[in-house]
């Protein structure tokens, strides 16, 4: 049976365990281990502690983009664990700010070893039916998550269309699950991307919307749109949005759970 953790979240409801503004998802079957998105800060590994995660027993780390609330405990992790590879886009070490010029891409990229770094441009599979999935197709503009972001080229900032962005998809019993890091890219495209790449029903998705500043009635068009995808469960975290999880869990047709820093879920 695959495990799936979260080792860090904006929320958490156990006592001694940290939360913050970010992301970090422990995926583990039969004693191997990814972690997909390392947070803000190190606190995911302060946390691991407390799971009894031996860092060293990760073997593979996957950036699902280049924010520094999903790639800054990567120096951190790297420090302690020395055999990890790191799968990334090529571009996810690009100068990232928002609009008013504050810098928000990876932290300490100094400090990371690029020996360490494997390039994903196509579909990856890391673990035995667990796949990198580098492209998501925008079927939908208007699902996409691109306003106030930028990116530096050269000498110009650019709109920032997040190139860099992956997600996970995981093939179990002729059905896929989905995990993602913000979805930037907008979570129906991603979902649409990996149905069309394996022509699979969803069994669960897990991840943030980037629907926190969105209007209700977005969310709501949000949830209609979810619901033709028949999908089974719904675990929504970080960017989503308490208030925006409130209404797709009263008007999704499936199960939506919040999946706050701790909360366990098994394929």
């Amino acid at each position: 049976m695959m495990k799936i953790k979260l080792l860090i979240e904006n929320t958490a409801f156990q006592t001694k365990v940290a939360a913050e503004h970010g992301l970090s998802i422990l995926i583990e079957e039969n004693y191997r281990r990814i972690v997909f998105d390392t947070g803000q800060t190190d606190a995911f590994l302060r946390n691991s502690k407390i799971y009894e995660l031996d860092p060293d027993s990760i073997e593979s780390i996957v950036l699902s983009h280049g924010h520094y609330d999903h790639t800054g405990g990567l120096a951190s992790l790297l420090q302690v664990n020395k055999h990890a590879k790191v799968y990334a886009k090529s571009t996810f070490h690009l100068f990232k700010s928002k609009t008013t010029g504050e810098y928000i891409g990876t932290p300490n990229l100094d400090l990371i070893p690029q020996k360490r770094i494997e390039i994903v441009n196509q579909r990856t599979e890391i673990l035995p039916n667990v796949f990198i999935m580098p492209n998501i197709e925008i079927f939908d503009e208007k699902e996409t998550h691109f306003t106030h972001f930028k990116i530096k080229e050269g000498d110009e900032m650019l709109d920032d269309r997040f190139d860099d962005e992956l997600y996970l998809a995981i093939v179990k019993d002729k059905e896929m699950s989905i995990i993602s890091g913000c979805a930037h890219r907008g979570i129906t495209n991603i979902l649409r991307s990996a149905q069309k790449e394996f022509g699979l029903p969803i069994r669960l998705i897990l991840g943030g919307l980037h629907t926190s500043k969105e209007p209700d009635e977005e969310v709501i068009s949000l949830a209609e749109t979810l619901d033709t995808f028949h999908i089974k469960d719904i675990y929504v975290c970080h960017c989503t949005g308490i208030d925006k999880y409130a209404i797709l869990k009263q008007k999704c047709k499936a199960n939506v759970h919040y999946a706050s820093t701790g909360v366990n879920i098994f394929l």
